[in-house]
């Protein structure tokens, strides 16, 4: 089972940020759950986790980082999308910076992983929050400038995109889910 946490102040946003994402895992038959940033869930419940992101000046889900603190224990995967990444980031320790980003950008691959088998691909932002430096928890692999817009938490299948993969990049999330 794999568990959708929306990071949405407003429901309504979850059209946009949710709802796409939620197509994607229904295409491959897997089952889902959803809940919200603020709900505390038992982790250990889900094979695989997808936290998706939200509108642009929502932030919200900053104030709920401790409820995502049992990650750090939590064995199974996890993808991280522009918000779930910033709270991967937060959690192992990781700062962010100011990094307004709005549209379509190439990315450059940098290190080898199960998600991303291309090392140029163009993506979608919609972020003011980056990475910009990584920390001894976090590896960099693919930059869209001086940004690292994806890493994997070292020693784990937990993944973090700035991008919007379900717009232009819908193989990462089936990628996601298919690993094993």
């Amino acid at each position: 089972m794999i568990l959708l946490i929306s990071t949405c102040k407003y429901s309504l946003s979850e059209e946009e940020f949710v709802e796409p994402i939620a197509a994607i895992v229904r295409e491959t038959g897997c089952k889902y759950s959803i809940r919200r940033y603020y709900e505390k869930v038992n982790f250990s419940e889900f094979d695989k986790i997808i936290i998706c992101g939200t509108a642009l000046k929502d932030f919200n889900y900053l104030k709920y980082l401790s409820n995502f603190k049992p990650l750090l224990s939590y064995s199974g995967k996890v993808l991280g999308i522009c918000a779930g990444y910033h709270i991967l980031a937060k959690i192992h320790g990781a700062s962010l910076s100011e990094v307004e980003k709005i549209g379509v950008y190439e990315v450059k691959v940098v290190k080898e992983n199960p998600l991303l088998d291309k090392k140029v691909v163009r993506a979608y932002f919609l972020h003011t929050l980056a990475l910009t430096e990584a920390n001894s928890f976090l590896e960099p692999i693919a930059f869209q400038d001086r940004e690292i817009c994806m890493f994997r938490v070292r020693g784990k299948d937990f993944y973090g995109t700035a991008f919007y993969p379900e717009v232009l990049n819908k193989e990462v999330i089936v990628k996601f889910i298919e690993l094993k």
